[in-house]
């Protein structure tokens, strides 16, 4: 059977996944995670009611949930309100609306230094057993940039 890069996943509101995600193709998210997700080719798009606790990395990320951990996209990371984002963020675009809430560093590299750092940051990840605490080297490029929705 032939492994297509269209296959489309959904994580309901209801569903609470604790562990390691990887997959393939489009993920839907709108429940809670606790852990990491990776999926070198895949797109993740997470909704306003997900609750993610993890590190996220991906080829395409689109934000509107909240996260907190490292997101790092190896082409386009894109916020839209109310996205709530506690974490470093890295990516080659990085697309920011006004009333996203992010509190973290903003690394935007080259498409290729991206890659390379995510190859890095995630075979260490699974060899230290996704530890979020853990201190990523900054590369060139980074911005530290706080925005807080104003009330």
């Amino acid at each position: 059977m032939k492994k297509s890069n269209t296959d489309i996943q959904m994580l309901g509101p209801r569903s609470v996944l604790e562990g390691n995600l990887v997959f393939a193709g489009t993920l839907f998210l709108n429940g809670h995670v606790k852990g990491a997700i990776e999926s070198r080719a895949g797109t993740i798009v997470v909704g306003k009611n997900a609750v993610i606790h993890a590190d996220v990395f991906v080829r395409k990320a689109t934000i509107k949930g909240e996260i907190k951990g490292t997101v790092r996209a190896t082409e386009l990371l894109e916020l839209f309100p109310p996205a709530r984002v506690y974490g470093d963020i890295n990516a080659p675009v990085v697309q920011m609306d006004a009333g996203v809430i992010f509190e973290g560093t903003c690394t935007i590299n080259p498409k290729e230094e991206t890659v390379s750092q995510t190859d890095q940051v995630s075979s260490t990840k699974h060899r230290e057993n996704s530890k979020t605490d853990e201190i990523i080297p900054e590369a060139k490029g980074t911005i530290p940039l706080r925005q807080k929705q104003q009330t």
